[in-house]
């Protein structure tokens, strides 16, 4: 389960933000990670869960994923990174409009063309 699962994180770190920085793609993770509730059997679930992410049931992943991202979702699913999605729960990239329903959501960081946001009061509003 956990080799399914960082291979989860990985293709989704790759798939969200391959041409970010490498904070970018860290936040990206911790944001998968946030939603599984920090449970490695949850993170697949969450990744193919309808309109979680951008590119899931309409973009076919490469067949094989790169070890960069490999290694940046083995860091992330371990906590050795900084979150620097600074607790966020949901993100976008600038070049596409930031969805109505997110009305009452913050953004807590930029990272280059990705914007995190959070719920006020978030129970993920620190570091894990």
């Amino acid at each position: 389960m956990l080799d399914q699962a960082l291979l989860c994180l990985a293709t989704t770190i790759y798939m969200e933000s391959a041409h970010e920085p490498k904070e970018a793609q860290i936040a990206v993770g911790y944001v998968l990670l946030r939603r599984a509730e920090f449970e490695h059997k949850n993170i697949c679930y969450q990744m193919k869960r309808p309109a979680q992410f951008s590119w899931y049931g309409i973009v076919k992943p490469p067949s094989v994923i790169r070890q960069e991202y490999k290694n940046i979702a083995y860091r992330v699913l371990h906590r050795l990174e900084v979150d620097y999605s600074y607790g966020a729960t949901h993100f976008h990239d600038t070049t596409i409009k930031k969805p109505k329903s997110w009305a009452g959501l913050q953004p807590v960081v930029k990272w280059s063309n990705l914007i995190f946001y959070k719920q006020g009061g978030s129970k993920y509003a620190r570091n894990p």
